[in-house]
This record gives structure tokens, C-alpha cells and sequence, in this order.
């Protein structure tokens, strides 16, 4: 069963996510082992700052055998697991990106392995260092030949825990073992659960490892959707069972995961999640009957009656109730308005639960997500009762009276500590919500006053003025605007003077969960080439004159050159004059589709004419996201501040852009580059973790203003 162990065979496995401040560090602890160092593999997860380019600086100006394995998996259990299974060395050792390795740690490890051929980890003792505290030295002890007993002791927390990157396993030892992929919290004490009942360990005294203990952080990852939390890893400890492991010590850690997490909920005065948690805990013998447990419990009782919340001008690393307000349901999300409210939604549940409440009514169906719920506020029958206020200017949304009413009662069961109000609108909600909240936020998709004065026929001066008051009205009430660009940003700060945050938070991708988090392979050809491809709410007025362009002019100009080509027209509500231009030879019109994805596996490029509208197109996104090609006119790329030429290619005119694909589709060397470029550049600037820190940012989580 055991190995040999060989020099230069350690292979060190460096999960990193935007770790470009420490890289270069923790490389140079890793110096001195050269010598029993086979490879160390960085698993750059998604990063969008210098991660990758400072792991190969680092590593080459010092010698060392280092890869970059770029990967978008979004934990470090996953990015873990990909070194596993890249690994070529018969040892490996894990290391975090912000810790250090003490000189020789490696080489001392890798001895103590060598010399029990029955060990399938050595540990050695590490140095915790955080912020405002003495170090502390944390020596493994206490392990013996028992593999049962080592395993039981290791739950129970009646041995040192084995620190990330104070530990050498054998290759064989982890055959088949791999780190939980959907916790971000315990996800170690399974791995090393799981080692533990297979094979012996050995561990040494001396200190192997400093490591950088961030309470803060770690505070955030208990009371962040506590429940879902404590479920997840519960799951992954029954999971432990198949290897062998006892129930009554998985028993005694769940229960005592639930005490850990409640320990924190009470300390940030969130005393209903605490008393769940503490549930959880009463169920089991021991903890239950504790004099901690009675203790928490206690304090629990009190804290309630005394009514405490969480402030958020105090704590900004408790949880986070979002409740967001649209006029049309934002689930299931089909247009762009819906994508962008449900994106915002999934990226605030990430800190806390989250409503959403539209003033039209909502379907029964429920997000899959429990941490979101909607909500409607209106019914049919309310289209007969009076609605807010004794005048409602062009552009504003009838809000009836009981939609109003309905509001209220939510904010009073649900007490948000931040409400979001889609778009201008819906302005006659803010005066209302405004005593209701701590902070309330104006979500504007658009400029409402630039985008007016877009439209064809329309002079600035006729129909701009009364949104615009809307608009500098609306700054003076909320706390905080969310715009999708640094232009409509730019645009705002020239109409109005309050000195109220503007936020930039754009619009992601569409339903990123989806499978092109990898570029898929091209289409091919069987169905025509190129078959084109234009989605988007073929109701909206500027969609409805990009399509029938597309149809008239773009289309009959690519066929002169290559007959066979497509033009795909998808969305809802398409307007009569969208149905009549699928008459047409190579004209398709596919109404309100369940499912885009399909259609951009099979679309070779998208054609984006828009010649007005607001905001940042999610059609481009969507496409570039899928590997799709995209050509599209200036003012429909505008805001998402991409190069054209690289990312996308840009004209003004129907006629060069119908040219432009036809040169592209001559080239197909420049067409796999742009599905490449236009990939990557999508994932890494509007995928799940930016427009989630764009979010935290917008509520105001990590104490910086833009």
C-alpha cells in the first residue's frame, strides 16, 4: 500500500482566486524545498486580477516548476480537487494562497512520510497568526495506530485540527477522496475525516506552516444563509459514513456545527436564525444538555425580548435581507429587464435572503433557490381600484392602491435592511418605502431621460423634462442608485446635483449556471451558414426596427455572397410587423422560446443593429458568454466598455455590418479567435463573482464608495 518516496516528487496544489497581493509570497516560502518539489499547480478560479500572470512571474524569476490551471468553479474544495487529479507527483501538499510555508517544512514532511510505510499523511504543527492577537502555536498530538479512534477524536475536536498546508498526503492515500465541492465552510475536516479512517498518520512537532486567520471573514461565512449553510455541510458529514465512519461522532459535529454557527448569529444580534440553529443542537444528547448550549439559549431568550437587529452601519458582515421591488415579475426571467433584477437577486442571496415583489401579478412558480421567494403585490382585480397619486406622467407605471398596502405588510413581516426599487418608473414607491428601510436604492436600468430623447422623433426638449424632474427627484430620496455603465453613471452626474452614491453594478450574464462556463465547440454547418442569430423582446420598439433591418437589408446583402445563410428572430410578444418578416426566404421567427441556449449552440455569430435604447445589451452578453460571435452597432455595445476589433466587431451602417460578417466568415482563423476572446471576456467581467461584487459593493457590504 505505501510508496516510496522519491526527491522531487511533491506536488503542491495552490488554490487562488484574485490572489494577486500574496502570490507572490507564499511562492517564495516554497524556495527552500525546491529540491523535493515536482510541480506546484495554481488553480486560478476565475480571477479577474493578476492571479496568473504573478504566479508565473514569480515562479520563473525564482526557478520554480510552476503551471497555471485556469478554471471556474467557484470554491476552493473544487479548484483543490482539479489539482488531485492533475497531480504527477506521488506526494501532494495543499497550500492556500495567503499562507507561507516555513523553510524545509516540505522536505521535513516528506521524510516523516517515508518513514511509515503505512502513513498516508504527515502533519506537522502550524502558527496562527490574526489580526490584534498574539501568535498561536497549534501542535498535532494525540493520534495513535487506531485509525477509528483517530477519525472519532478528529470530529469530536478532541485532537488539534489539521491546517490547510501542514499536511503531506500520499497519493494513494486520497485515491478516490476528494474535498466537498458545494461548502465553503468544514470542507477540510472531511477530507482529512476521510483520510483519517483510511490510513495512519505521522506527525512531527515542528512548526510546518504560518497562516493568516481572518475572523471577519470567516464570521461572514457562518451567518451568511446560516440554514442553508448548516444543511450543506450536514450533508456532506452523512456523506462520510460510506468511508466507514461512525454516526455518533458525525452526529456530534453536525450538532456541533449548528452551535458554532449559532454562536455567531447571537453575537451579531441575529437572534431568530440563532434559535433555528440551536434546534439542531438540542436534538443531540450531549450538546443539547451542555451548560453552553443552556447559556446560548439564554441569551438567545433575551436578545428577543429586548427586539435587537442587526445594523448594518455597525456590522457589515451580517447577513443582508434584500427585498427588490419591479413592475413586472422577475421570475422566470425572459427579458432584459427580468434578467438583470433576477442576476441582482441571485448575487444578493449570497448574503443574505432575498424577496421579490412585483407590483403585476407573479406566476406560482418559485425560484429553485429557497433563499429567494416572490412575491406578488397586485391581483387581477386590482385593475379596477384607484391607483398612487392624482397624476401619473408619461413613463411612470400605475401602481393600484393595494399593491401599496401589500407592500407595506411585507416590509413589515419580511423588515429588510435594504430595499431596491426597479427604475424610474416606479417613483411613486420611494416617498412610501422611505421611513421603511435603513436604505433604499434606486436600481435604475436606464437613464429614463437620455433614453427618451434616443427615440426617433423626439427632440430632448419635448419629452425629457418631466422624467428628468423624476429623476433628480428620486436622487434626493434614496440612499444609493445602481446604474449598469460607467456612461449611464456619467450621464446621471451631468442632470442632477445630489451628492447620493452611484453605483455601478451591470448586467451579467443570463442564467450563467448554464453550460457554457467552458467554450463549446462551433456549430456546424448542416443547417446553413451562417445562421444568424438576433434574440430579444420583439415587442420593444428598438428591437423591432433591429429586426426588420436585419430582415430587409443585413440578410439579403450576406446572401448575395453566401446563399445558405439563417436569420434566427427569438423573443416574446413579437410585434405584428416582426411576424410578418419571417415570410421571407431564410427569415425564422421563434416565438417566446423556453430556451435560448439551444439557439446559440447553433448560432454561428449574432447580428445586434439597435440604433436606440438604454443601458447595457444582455443579448451581446448572453451571445459572447456562449462563445457567439458578435456584430453589432456602437450604440448597442455601449456601457459594456468593450474593444472592438477583439472583443466584438462595430459599424454604424447596415450595409458594412451585413460586409463584416461576410468577411468573418471567410476567416475562419479570425472567427475562432473572436469566440474565444468574446468568451473569455464576458466570464470574466459579467459573470457570477463580478456582478456578485458588484452587488455587495451596491448595498453598501464592504465600506467603499465608488
Amino acid at each position: 500500500m505505501a510508496m516510496s518516496h522519491m526527491a522531487a516528487d511533491i506536488t503542491v496544489v495552490i488554490p487562488a482566486r484574485n490572489a494577486a497581493a500574496t502570490l507572490d509570497t507564499v511562492l517564495g516560502s516554497l524556495v527552500a524545498d525546491r529540491p523535493v518539489i515536482r510541480e506546484i499547480l495554481v488553480i486560478d478560479d476565475g480571477s479577474d486580477d493578476r492571479t496568473a500572470a504573478v504566479a508565473k512571474e514569480s515562479a520563473q524569476s525564482r526557478g520554480l516548476p510552476l503551471d497555471v490551471v485556469s478554471v471556474r468553479l467557484g470554491s476552493a474544495g473544487a479548484a483543490r480537487n482539479v489539482g488531485i487529479e492533475r497531480a504527477s507527483g506521488t506526494s501532494i501538499f495543499f497550500l492556500d494562497a495567503d499562507d507561507e510555508v516555513m523553510p524545509g517544512s516540505l522536505s521535513l514532511l516528506g521524510s516523516a512520510l517515508a518513514g511509515q510505510p503505512r502513513a498516508g499523511l504527515a502533519v506537522g504543527a502550524s502558527i496562527r497568526r490574526a489580526k490584534g492577537r498574539p501568535d498561536k502555536l497549534k501542535t498535532p498530538h494525540g493520534y495513535g495506530p487506531d485509525r477509528q479512534q483517530n477519525t472519532r477524536r478528529y470530529l469530536r475536536n478532541e485532537l488539534w485540527p489539521i491546517a490547510m498546508g501542514s499536511a503531506l498526503v500520499a497519493g494513494w492515500a486520497t485515491a478516490g477522496i476528494r474535498f466537498p465541492e458545494t461548502i465553503g465552510l468544514d470542507e477540510d475536516t472531511c477530507y482529512w475525516a476521510s483520510l483519517l479512517a483510511r490510513a495512519d498518520i505521522v506527525a512531527i512537532e515542528t512548526p510546518v506552516l504560518l497562516y493568516h486567520h481572518d475572523e471577519a471573514r470567516m464570521a461572514r461565512r457562518f451567518i451568511t444563509a446560516p440554514r442553508k449553510t448548516f444543511l450543506a455541510i450536514a450533508r456532506e458529514l452523512n456523506g462520510l459514513a460510506a468511508a466507514g465512519v461512525e454516526q455518533g461522532p458525525l452526529q456530534w459535529r453536525k450538532a456541533w456545527i449548528a452551535q458554532r454557527i449559532a454562536r455567531q448569529l447571537i453575537k451579531h444580534r441575529m437572534f431568530a436564525d440563532a434559535a433555528g440553529m440551536m434546534r439542531a443542537v438540542k436534538a443531540h444528547r450531549e450538546l443539547g444538555r451542555s451548560w453552553k448550549a443552556a447559556q446560548y439559549l439564554a441569551r438567545i431568550r433575551f436578545g428577543r425580548l429586548a427586539g435587537n437587529r442587526p445594523d448594518i452601519s455597525v456590522d457589515p458582515a451580517a447577513p443582508r435581507r434584500t427585498l427588490i421591488v419591479s413592475f413586472d415579475p422577475a421570475y422566470p426571467p425572459v427579458s432584459g429587464a427580468d434578467l438583470r433584477t433576477f442576476g441582482n437577486a441571485g448575487a444578493a442571496a449570497e448574503f443574505g435572503p432575498v424577496r421579490l415583489a412585483s407590483v403585476k401579478p407573479a406566476g406560482s412558480m418559485q425560484p429553485p433557490d429557497r433563499d429567494i421567494r416572490v412575491v406578488s403585490l397586485a391581483t387581477e382585480a386590482d385593475k379596477r381600484s384607484h391607483s398612487l397619486g392624482w397624476r401619473r406622467l408619461k413613463g411612470e407605471n400605475r401602481i393600484p392602491r393595494p399593491a401599496l398596502a401589500r407592500l407595506k405588510a411585507l416590509v413589515r413581516e419580511f423588515r429588510p435592511d435594504t430595499i431596491v426599487v426597479e427604475s424610474i418608473p416606479l417613483f411613486k414607491l420611494l416617498h412610501p418605502l422611505r421611513p421603511l428601510t435603513r436604505q433604499l436604492v434606486l436600481d435604475m436600468h436606464n437613464v429614463e431621460s437620455d433614453l427618451a430623447a434616443q427615440a426617433p422623433g423626439n427632440a430632448p426638449s419635448a419629452v425629457s423634462p418631466d422624467i428628468r424632474r423624476l429623476e433628480r427627484r428620486a436622487v434626493a430620496i434614496v440612499d444609493r442608485i445602481w446604474v449598469c455603465s460607467k456612461r449611464d453613471r456619467e450621464r446621471l452626474n451631468a442632470i442632477v446635483a445630489h451628492r447620493t452614491p452611484i453605483d455601478i453594478v451591470p448586467n451579467g450574464i443570463p442564467r450563467a449556471q448554464g453550460s457554457f462556463g467552458t467554450l463549446p465547440p462551433p456549430p456546424g454547418t448542416s443547417d446553413g451558414f451562417p445562421v444568424i442569430l438576433f434574440v430579444g423582446h420583439l415587442g420593444y420598439s428598438p428591437n423591432i426596427d433591429a429586426a426588420e433591418r436585419l430582415a430587409s437589408i443585413i440578410l439579403p446583402r450576406v446572401r448575395q455572397a453566401l446563399p445558405g445563410a439563417r436569420l434566427v428572430l427569438a423573443g416574446r410578444s413579437p410585434d405584428p410587423a416582426v411576424r410578418t418578416l419571417s415570410e421571407p426566404d431564410g427569415v425564422v421567427l421563434i416565438e417566446n422560446p423556453d430556451d435560448v441556449a439551444p439557439l446559440l449552440s447553433a448560432a454561428h455569430l449574432c447580428i445586434v443593429p439597435l440604433r436606440t435604447g438604454g443601458g447595457t445589451r444582455i443579448k451581446i452578453l448572453e451571445a459572447m458568454a456562449a462563445g457567439v460571435p458578435v456584430i453589432a452597432t456602437p450604440l448597442a455595445a455601449e456601457g459594456l466598455d468593450l474593444t472592438g476589433g477583439e472583443d466584438l466587431l462595430l459599424s454604424d451602417t447596415d450595409e458594412e455590418l451585413a460586409d463584416l460578417t461576410v468577411a468573418l466568415c471567410f476567416d475562419p482563423a479570425r472567427m475562432a479567435r473572436l469566440r474565444s476572446r468574446a468568451h473569455d471576456t464576458a466570464w470574466s467581467r459579467f459573470g457570477p463573482r463580478a456582478i456578485r461584487d458588484a452587488v455587495r459593493h451596491g448595498l453598501g457590504l464592504d465600506g467603499a464608495s465608488r
